[in-house]
């Protein structure tokens, strides 16, 4: 029998600690490490005591910031969305945290020496320069809406902390839970179509 999370009834990790997978050691060995136990004391300080969803998310990375004394905040970000990741820098920047913003066409890749099938001038999305550039830069990294893929080897080659802020989704507004909800509906006018 296969265990899967998803069709468990009991709940028993939960409920009362059971180790199905056999991680409580390797778990308890990460979370003493005193910048893991340090990040998840203060990530609990935005929710412990009633605090859920008292803050906004964004408003929680400015707290978290603040907890863990991060000093530079990196921003990578699809250059279509340059205006949000303007706001964020102003905002945080307006909250005490510093900022280093990377835009996806850092480094002037062209097209065509990432994909020898295409033969343009066009200049790349680089989400490695991107990462590359803040590994030695930031303390923190938050992620502004890079295309699928490029999120891929972003998160690949970054080697700071980080934590999604935009899930880029061009049909519902940055909101993918609602692709989640209508996928169904969109499928069959998709197929429809066709």
């Amino acid at each position: 029998m296969v265990l899967n999370c998803l069709d468990c009834k009991a709940k028993a990790c939960k409920s009362s600690g059971a180790d199905c997978f056999d991680l409580h050691g390797i778990s308890r060995e990460v979370y003493a490490r005193n910048d893991v136990n340090r990040m998840v004391k203060n990530s609990s300080k935005l929710v412990d005591g009633g605090r859920a969803g008292e803050l906004s998310r964004f408003q929680e990375v400015i707290e978290f910031c603040r907890l863990q004394h991060y000093q530079n905040v990196g921003i990578a970000y699809c250059y279509g969305l340059e205006n949000i990741a303007t706001e964020v820098r102003n905002k945080l920047v307006d909250a005490g945290v510093g900022v280093i913003p990377a835009r996806c066409t850092m480094g002037g890749v062209k097209e065509r020496h990432i994909d020898e099938e295409k033969n343009t001038e066009a200049i790349s999305c680089n989400p490695a320069g991107q990462a590359h550039f803040l590994n030695t830069r930031a303390d923190f990294v938050l992620e502004l809406g890079l295309c699928l893929g490029h999120d891929v080897v972003f998160h690949q080659e970054l080697n700071v902390p980080f934590t999604v802020m935009l899930v880029k989704d061009r049909v519902y507004a940055h909101a993918p839970l609602e692709g989640i909800h209508n996928y169904e509906r969109d499928t069959e006018m998709l197929n429809a179509a066709r």
